[in-house]
């Protein structure tokens, strides 16, 4: 970053997720994105991979809150790596986030990491509503990117007693825990989410050991919103886990978690 404004650089950052570059007519991100970057378990020095990175926003997540990181973003759709590349420049984090064009079915690292980050499609083909558009469908609905084969891929790159840290479905959990059990990979910390406190968790999220002991722990849930109508707001605890969700103060879920 020899020879650019370090003010300019900071500002840019401070001014994140806004502005971030996404394919025009592709998967766009939501606060799911910016949950799983607060949830994650990361510390400096660590090397990590991001499964299915589209245009790099937990990457991105991940940095400004350890610059100490160095992350792989791994991602199929060319437009989506075109727009990750292009947001790692303009926050100046080219040296800490690679991106790598492969499949999550069949992309494997060339050495392990600490730690493994993703937010994969949630529902199953034929399940939900389809989108027309091919790189919607293939970021929403399970394809060849299904759960056990993140779940594989995670394994593969992951050192033992490394770190797999995901978003999903709850009512997916039943069969998520059986993937994780045949990758290896033992589920070890648990909270659920909530747009209010009287609706039912509308995410789960999941940090996961590799060749770990059984022993989970389910942390307090974490509620989105507080207030009702007009008056509906981001709340305390959820600004409190997730900062960058303060750019937008009404944010709203993805439609289809």
């Amino acid at each position: 970053m020899s020879g650019v404004d370090t003010r300019a650089i900071l500002e840019r950052r401070a001014y994140f997720p806004r502005g971030l570059v996404q394919p025009e007519d592709g998967y766009r991100f939501s606060l799911d994105s910016l949950l799983l970057a607060s949830f994650a378990n990361v510390t400096r020095g660590q090397k990590g991979v991001d499964l299915g990175c589209g245009c790099g926003v937990i990457g991105l997540a991940l940095l400004l809150r350890q610059p100490g990181l160095r992350l792989t973003g791994i991602e199929l759709n060319p437009q989506s790596v075109r727009a990750a590349e292009e947001n790692a420049a303009n926050l100046y984090f080219t040296d800490k986030l690679t991106i790598e064009r492969g499949d999550v079915a069949d992309w494997r690292p060339d050495g392990v990491v600490d730690f493994v980050v993703a937010n994969p499609p949630y529902r199953k083909l034929g399940k939900g509503r389809a989108s027309g558009e091919e790189s919607r469908r293939n970021a929403r609905f399970e394809g060849t990117g299904t759960f056990a084969g993140f779940a594989r891929c995670a394994a593969l790159a992951l050192k033992t007693r490394g770190r797999f840290a995901f978003v999903h479905l709850p009512e997916r959990l039943p069969g998520l825990m059986a993937d994780l059990a045949e990758a290896g990979l033992a589920p070890k910390r648990l909270r659920m989410v909530h747009g209010k406190a009287d609706q039912e968790a509308r995410m789960v999220l999941m940090e996961t050991v590799k060749a770990a002991s059984q022993g989970l722990r389910v942390e307090p849930p974490l509620i989105l919103h507080e207030g009702t109508g007009k008056g509906t707001r981001l709340s305390g605890q959820a600004l409190d886990f997730c900062p960058f969700l303060a750019c937008n103060p009404k944010e709203d879920e993805e439609e289809d978690t």
